[in-house]
């Protein structure tokens, strides 16, 4: 299998559990359960460390929209 450079993804694009908190305004606990529970952003490990792909938390982000209290999951 060959790697074409040109589309892999960026460094930028990947994301630690401490920026993804950053960016969504939560706790790295948060992230850290979500992982555990299985109910997170799709996730690949680095070593044992967890990168996020920016496109992956976004996708997530929009599936879990909400319109009105009437949509929530309980």
């Amino acid at each position: 299998m060959e790697i074409n450079l040109k589309k892999w993804a960026l460094a930028d694009e990947w994301m630690t559990t401490d920026q993804l908190a950053t960016i969504t305004k939560t706790s790295r606990s948060y992230w850290d359960k979500a992982r555990d529970r299985g109910d997170g952003p799709a996730y690949t490990l680095v070593g044992n460390r967890p990168r996020y792909n920016r496109s992956a938390v976004e996708a997530w982000l929009i599936a879990r929209t909400i319109r009105s209290t009437s949509e929530r999951r309980s």
